[in-house]
């Protein structure tokens, strides 16, 4: 019978959660996107007709999938383009710094 409780305690620590670093930064960058989303459906609902532009870039494999929308698209896709070139450089800048 001692043997099952001590199991059990054991048991009791592995169950234990452990917040670390890159998950806090995980769920704070979830919950910040999320309340991102819901100003926008709030501010877009209450505004109601406006002059919206859109640009993205979407990667399927190594092809990357320019999009954009509305009356500013071709600045809005300019944007988009210029911030995945930034994005880039710095991950292999601090790929490299870490090996």
């Amino acid at each position: 019978m001692e043997s099952f409780i001590e199991v059990g305690k054991v048991m009791q620590k592995e169950e234990d959660f452990v917040w670390t670093v890159p998950l806090r930064l995980f769920l704070a960058g979830f919950f910040l996107m999320f309340l991102g989303a819901i100003v926008l459906i709030v501010a877009s609902a209450l505004q109601g007709d406006t002059n919206v532009s859109m640009g993205s870039v979407v990667f399927i494999g190594p092809i990357p999938i320019v999009l954009g929308a509305g009356p500013h698209a071709f600045f809005a896709i300019l944007l988009a383009v210029i911030l995945t070139i930034a994005g880039f450089i710095v991950f292999f800048w601090l790929r490299k710094t870490k090996a």
